[in-house]
């Protein structure tokens, strides 16, 4: 499954979004305007909210979201480390993993079942997002929030006409994705 995350060019009060999965327009997210903290709703394309992605208040440093399907539902995006983050849900542990570049490994449990590779040239802080991942085998939309969240905590460059964005080309990953990993057909 591929999953494309785009980000709208010149939106200077409010993050706004166009997600497809497999070249299909599948969901909208946009930035609630006048939060203390970042919130940003991702609704499909009948403009019903299906999920909120909302900055934790407790915990401000790092990744730390909480991701709610409705009012008595809700799952949360832990920082595990500068590089490595996670989402605990009913199958285990979503883990995510930044490599060298502007890749991130997504595993469930040890297993790697996706990649996410982000744009380096960024024009009118318009980021982008191209996601495999293995159909099936966790929501997809736990992985477009996760992005979501990942883009506003580290990648919101609004002001910038033209950005280089060359990712993390120093670190050792945590845990490094498989080079020869595909999706499965």
């Amino acid at each position: 499954m591929t999953i494309e995350i785009k980000q709208r060019k010149l939106s200077f009060f409010q993050d706004k979004y166009e997600i497809k999965v497999n070249d299909e327009p599948k969901y909208e997210a946009k930035s609630k305007l006048l939060t203390f903290y970042p919130k940003i709703v991702i609704c499909n394309l009948e403009n019903r909210e299906l999920l909120s992605v909302d900055k934790k208040s407790e915990n401000i440093v790092g990744l730390n979201f909480r991701l709610r399907f409705g009012p008595n539902s809700s799952v949360d995006i832990h920082t595990d480390s500068l590089i490595a983050f996670s989402i605990k849900n009913s199958k285990g542990t979503i883990h995510f993993y930044e490599q060298k570049n502007n890749l991130i490994g997504i595993f469930l449990n040890e297993n790697q079942i996706g990649l996410i590779d982000k744009n380096q040239k960024v024009s009118f802080g318009a980021d982008e997002y191209s996601i495999q991942i293995e159909k099936g085998i966790i929501d997809e939309i736990l992985v477009i929030a996760f992005v979501l969240a990942y883009d506003c905590q580290y990648n919101n460059d609004k002001g910038a006409f033209v950005n280089y964005d060359w990712g993390n080309v120093v670190i050792k990953p945590v845990k490094e994705i498989d080079p020869n990993w595909t999706v499965t057909k």
